[in-house]
Order: structure tokens, then sequence, then C-alpha cells
């Protein structure tokens, strides 16, 4: 890969979300796996495939997960069941084929790109995005908690030089990299472990087992605090969680801002690099 392409982007990151859909506007567009894991993500602002159909002058998805592309076809959408990584039926072909945050999934790279060369228009282009590997929070949970906290359907890492030399194997070219501005923080996640899980697919906490000394002491105080002041929010949150969970959800929000103010000024003596200031990429490829 040329030098260039790889750094051009790294001090000038964009939105993941407006750079997918300047490229998706009035234009054929194939968003392979666009469920985004489970149905309720659909359901958010920042769900991609939404994004698109917003622009695109036609849009189809693919995704295997087949209740969920049923109930989406049920609301207007239009989604083929199918594997990604295996044949499947199209009409024609089309000017972009977006790849989101899919490729680290898979083990069958052969059969994702030869559906690619398959429905790709001649002059069209491929946008893949994937989690960049050397993300200076991605790294430090594993040093601070000596675990590593990876969405549970990753198969692998995938940086933009290896994604350029996975691609030219199957004659497909690396135009441009793009390096995204949003981002997950540490301390969104650092109260992950026996007691507290983070689910990775949804964004959402699961609060289990017994609390610990500190926490019985300070929950309850939070819980207090929470209902005098936020009356309104603590009556919605009720409807959905119990007491015990609402307490534990407080408590990992004080721990979370604590370690913040202790990791912003950890971070300043640390050596790093642009490359280490974003959690996403996106390769635009080209045959």
């Amino acid at each position: 890969m040329n030098r260039e392409v790889f750094f051009a982007g790294l001090n000038n990151p964009v939105s993941r979300a407006q750079l997918i859909a300047d490229y998706c506007k009035d234009k054929t567009v194939l968003d392979l796996g666009c469920v985004s894991h489970v149905i309720g993500n659909t359901q958010r602002a920042n769900w991609i495939h939404d994004r698109i159909k917003e622009v695109a002058k036609k849009l189809v998805g693919i995704d295997y997960l087949a209740d969920e592309v049923s109930q989406l076809n049920a609301s207007g959408y239009s989604i083929l069941c199918a594997d990604v990584t295996k044949p499947f039926p199209l009409p024609e072909k089309f000017d972009v084929i977006v790849v989101g945050n899919l490729i680290e999934h898979l083990t069958n790279f052969e059969g994702l790109f030869d559906n690619i060369d398959r429905w790709l228009n001649e002059d069209g282009v491929i946008l893949i995005s994937t989690a960049n590997p050397f993300y200076i929070e991605q790294y430090f949970y594993s040093a601070f908690k000596n675990n590593i906290l990876i969405n549970p359907e990753h198969t692998c890492w995938i940086d933009p030089v290896a994604l350029d030399q996975l691609a030219g194997r199957f004659q497909f070219v690396t135009r441009k990299v793009y390096w995204i501005k949003e981002k997950w923080h540490l301390k969104q996640v650092i109260c992950h472990g026996k007691n507290k899980q983070f689910d990775m697919l949804s964004g959402t906490w699961t609060v289990t087992g017994k609390q610990g000394p500190v926490e019985r002491l300070i929950a309850p105080i939070l819980f207090v605090f929470f209902r005098m002041l936020w009356p309104k929010k603590s009556k919605a949150i009720s409807v959905k969680y119990d007491k015990k969970t609402i307490k534990g959800l407080l408590y990992i929000r004080l721990m979370s801002t604590i370690f913040n103010f202790f990791w912003s000024l950890y971070k300043v003596i640390l050596v790093r690099s642009p490359l280490n200031q974003h959690e996403l990429f996106v390769s635009v490829l080209r045959k």
C-alpha cells in the first residue's frame, strides 16, 4: 500500500455514517451484514442501513439472521436472508457494496470477495469498515484488566495494511483509507467483570452476583440521590429495571467517572501516535 494512502486521513477523522452516505448517494447499493447484530440496534439513530436508505437510488441488504430479516422486510426494507460468504441470487449488480463492521466476523474471505466481485459494477467501489487493532483504549483494557474484551462473534483483527494485502489476493486495490471519529471509550467498559457484564452486541449491562463492600455502602446512597435529583428519569428506568439493577448501573456510572479522571491524566504521559487514536477505519477498494 502507498504510505500516503494509509496515513493521509489520520489527523482528519470523519463520521462513518456520513462517509458511507456520501459514497452511496444516488447509487445502487448492496449492504452486507446490514442488521448489526440484534434487532434492537436497528432502532437506533446511527443504524447505517437506514442512513443508506435515505440517500441511495436503490438498496438491498444481506444478512443471515432470519427472524430479524423477516421483521425488517415486514417494515418495508429489502433484505435477503443469506450467508455473505456463499453464493446468493440477485437480479443486478451494484455501484457500491458496503461491508460494515462485518469482515472481522468471518473465516471464509474468499467467499466474501467472490460475492463482491460477482455483484459489483465494473467501476463500482467497496467500503469495508472494521476495528483498528492499534486503538489505545482497546490495548489498555487488557493492560488494566488482564483480560480481552471482544465481540464474541469476532474471529480476527485486520489493520488497513493487512486488509490491503488480503484484498490484493482477489484483485482489489485500496484507493483510500478513512479514519473514523466515532469511538467507544475505556470508561464505558472498565467495570466489565464477573458480577457486571457488558454485552458487546447490544451495548447493555447485566448486573449479577453479590455486591462488594464498597458497592453495598455507596449504591444505596446513589439510588436515593438519583430519585431525588432526577425523579422523571428514575421513574422511567424503574419500569425497565429492578432496584438492584438500577443501583448496580449507578455504581458503574460512578466508577466509570472516577476511572476516567485517572485515565485522562494517565494518557498524557503515554507514548502514542495518531494511529492509536481511532477505533475504526474504512478502506475504499476498487477492482
